[in-house]
Parts: C-alpha cells; structure tokens; sequence
C-alpha cells in the first residue's frame, strides 16, 4: 500500500512541476496524430528573477551612466575629480558613492556624445 501512496506521491509532485512551468509560458503543438500538447517555453527563471527584473537593472544602468555624463559635461574634469576626491575622504557611504561615480570609460563616450550635440 505504501508504494501506491509514494507512486501517486510522485505523479502528484511531476503534475505540479508541469503546471508550474507551464505558468511560465506555454505553446501549443499539433502532433502528427492531430492530439494538441501544451508545451512549456523556455527555462523557468530563477526566485531572484522575479524579484530584480533584468529589463530594470539595465534601465538603472543605463540612468545612472547618462547621468554620470551630463553630470561630468556640467561641472568639467576639474570640479568633477575634486568632487571625487572629497567624496573618497568621507565615510563608508561617500566612498561607496564615490566608487560609483568614479569617470569610466562609458562615462566619457557619453560625455563625448553630449558635448559634439551641445
């Protein structure tokens, strides 16, 4: 008896999996017998993809980065680096804001863009 229970256990637990990744995205398929499947699409994300979108960490990316261009347009090279440097003397904070906002090489191609359209 307690092989049917843990067979039907196991039947129970592959249905679920299948539903849950036919959640994700489906298809539906004609086989060559004219029976319809539902297949899944695609691999199911992981727990941290539903809860960080990619599509919005590159839109912060892309935010910050352009802002770190306009920013270093506006004030120059000079101002921009001595900002820096009081910003790497402050606290735990400032350095990590500084590191964030150190010039990359992003930075300068859209500071490069921004200055030949102004």
């Amino acid at each position: 008896m307690k092989d049917g229970f843990a067979h039907f256990d196991r039947r129970l637990a592959r249905l679920d999996e299948k539903k849950a990744a036919l959640d994700e995205g489906h298809r539906l398929e004609v086989d060559s017998s004219g029976l319809m499947k539902l297949t899944p699409t695609g691999v199911r994300r992981r727990k941290i993809g539903r809860m960080i979108p990619l599509r919005a960490v590159m839109i912060m990316a892309f935010v910050l980065l352009t802002f770190k261009g306009f920013l270093l347009y506006t004030l120059g090279f000079g101002v921009y680096g001595a900002k820096l440097d009081a910003m790497q003397a402050g606290d735990a904070m400032d350095r990590i804001g500084a590191y964030l906002m150190r010039i990359d090489p992003v930075t300068i191609l859209v500071y490069d863009i921004i200055r030949f359209f102004a």
